[in-house]
């Protein structure tokens, strides 16, 4: 079994810079996502893309 510091739920546009800010602290992060990293909003267009 792998253990880690933080485990963080979805890659959106929060969920990957935490992940980061946490790894360089020193932290054992994973990331958890479903579908693509990025998120909802800007994989499907939710973020205005004009």
């Amino acid at each position: 079994m792998k253990h880690y510091d933080a485990i963080i739920i979805g890659a959106g546009q929060a969920g990957t810079p935490l992940a980061k800010k946490l790894a360089e602290a020193g932290m054992k992060t994973a990331i958890i996502e479903k579908r693509m990293v990025g998120g909802t909003c800007i994989i499907d267009g939710c973020t205005p893309t004009k």
